[in-house]
């Protein structure tokens, strides 16, 4: 299964990320790590012993990605 994230404001307009993940064929978990504009390099690998760690690693890395390209509003 793969989850693509898509930048469509700015400069960094058609950039991306996209986590696949699922099972190999051994049975252990993975996740791997995609970014760039047309065709995505392989930035990180993770094999992982079961579902809970993906699921904190996918959310982790998620809302890292996500709080990386926006700005809170402040209030005063």
């Amino acid at each position: 299964m793969t989850i693509r994230m898509v930048n469509s404001t700015g400069k960094r307009s058609g950039r991306f990320v996209a986590y696949e993940y699922g099972e190999d064929l051994f049975g252990s978990l993975y996740i791997d790590k995609f970014s760039g504009r047309d065709r995505g390099k392989l930035i990180d690998k993770w094999r992982l012993s079961d579902l809970g760690s993906l699921i904190r690693v996918l959310d982790s890395e998620i809302t890292r990605r996500e709080e990386e390209n926006y700005e809170r509003p402040r209030y005063v």
